[in-house]
């Protein structure tokens, strides 16, 4: 269970008695209203999300998109960052920068620290991580 303050200052359970099993290599889609609570949803069944109740079980690998993106430290660079990552997933460091900054084009901005990046060139480095990680 996951409850979050709303704007009139009072508080909404977001999820209460759900109960989800997701078939090994199932694609989900997640749709709903402004609000609703889908990335919070997301950010749960990541563990970037902390919980008030209850339990999440992951079996498998949570992918890159759906576990971290937006979660760049942006005081370190895109190849920090990318190294960062690498470590978590235990893969070798140099193949995924070289990987991510060949798939991202991001150039020099490789170099830059990511809070100088556009909305635009985070997605990039985010989907050319998304695209160098194995996961279930």
């Amino acid at each position: 269970m996951k409850h979050y303050a709303t704007r009139g200052g009072g508080r909404k359970v977001l999820l209460d008695g759900l109960s989800l099993r997701l078939p090994h290599g199932a694609k989900v889609g997640l749709l709903g209203r402004n609000g609703a609570g889908k990335s919070s949803l997301i950010g749960m069944i990541a563990g970037t999300v902390k919980l008030n109740g209850g339990e999440i079980r992951r079996e498998g690998t949570v992918s890159w998109p759906l576990g971290f993106a937006g979660s760049f430290a942006v005081d370190l660079t895109g190849t920090q960052n990318t190294r960062f990552v690498a470590r978590i997933y235990g893969v070798d460091s140099d193949a995924l920068v070289d990987y991510v900054s060949n798939f991202a084009e991001l150039g020099e901005f490789m170099r830059m620290p990511v809070r100088s990046y556009s909305a635009g060139m985070r997605a990039r480095l985010a989907f050319g991580l998304s695209m160098g990680l194995a996961f279930d």
